[in-house]
């Protein structure tokens, strides 16, 4: 399989578990589930975007750095510091933490969407 197609299916695989972990928050906090799902497809999001990193830098190879390359790694931070915060927000039990989680994780997804239209773009799909 091209490392291409690999790089792809693990950050559309992210794209969609945050964007459902989105979901859950903004709609179904009333179910008994919802935190322990969110936060399921919050890390299996993260540690799918940076499996996608590490295979775009296998791919790449130190060259070819772009505004998609730049975007990617954007959201792949701020996936990692939303994970954070999120983590962080229950052991310190401040409302600032919880509000910069909540807007740093729609960013995420907002950047993803963004970073995947300009991915097909580069491979020539758009």
């Amino acid at each position: 399989m091209p490392p291409y197609l690999i790089h792809a299916a693990l950050m559309d695989s992210a794209f969609i578990l945050l964007a459902a972990g989105v979901y859950i928050v903004m709609r179904l906090r009333n179910e008994r589930w919802w935190f322990k799902t969110h936060r399921l497809l919050g890390v299996l999001g993260a540690v799918c975007m940076v499996l996608g990193l590490t295979a775009a830098a296998i791919m790449l190879a130190g060259g070819g750095a772009g505004v998609h390359a730049f975007l990617g790694i954007a959201a792949i931070i701020l996936g990692v510091v939303t994970a954070g915060l999120g983590w962080l927000q229950f052991r310190l039990k401040k409302k600032p933490i919880r509000i910069i989680h909540h807007w740093t994780g729609r960013a995420t997804v907002a950047i993803q969407a963004i970073n995947i239209v300009l991915g097909l773009r580069l491979i020539g799909i758009f």
